[in-house]
């Protein structure tokens, strides 16, 4: 944690460290023993991923919470070639009630995944979303954002609204 003159370089310190906090989550394996079942930090790093694409999303795209969201489908960040549906799949039962109530509808499936497969799909009516390949896709993300930060943030809303605030 640094003092920082800038958003843009806030943000270089910040989505970092948020990322990394994510991978930590993710490569972290629950003894069966004291959890009932294995797996990683799911739930935090699931939380700490939306919460990139949030950040990303209202950069690049400005506007409503939902719409910072369709950074999933741009061509030069996630481009996970979903559907509009998907993502508000995602928005609404991911980030919004993991983030907001500590929990996911029932049969909404959070899973580690392989990097290689999907980040993002719906089986037997069922979403799921696969961490690794979260994390590996928002790692891309976070260095092409990163390496244009100061020229995204100077011609953003959102950095109008901040300085509002100040």
């Amino acid at each position: 944690m640094a003092i920082h003159a800038s958003i843009p370089s806030m943000l270089k310190e910040s989505l970092v460290e948020i990322y990394l906090v994510a991978q930590d989550c993710v490569n972290f394996r629950k003894d069966p023993k004291i959890w009932g079942a294995d797996g990683c930090y799911g739930y935090p790093a699931a939380i700490l991923l939306f919460s990139i694409v949030d950040s990303v999303g209202s950069y690049v795209l400005g506007g409503s919470t939902r719409k910072h969201f369709d950074v999933l489908l741009h061509k030069d960040y996630y481009n996970l070639k979903l559907n509009k549906e998907s993502v508000d799949i995602i928005y609404e039962k991911y980030r919004c009630i993991l983030t907001h109530n500590a929990a996911m509808p029932v049969n909404t499936y959070l899973d580690i995944g392989q990097i290689g497969d999907l980040v993002f799909e719906i089986k037997n009516d069922v979403p799921l979303v696969r961490l690794n390949p979260f994390l590996e896709v928002t790692k891309k993300t976070l260095i092409k954002f990163i390496s244009e930060v100061d020229n995204i943030v100077v011609n953003s809303k959102k950095l109008q609204e901040i300085l509002k605030k100040l």
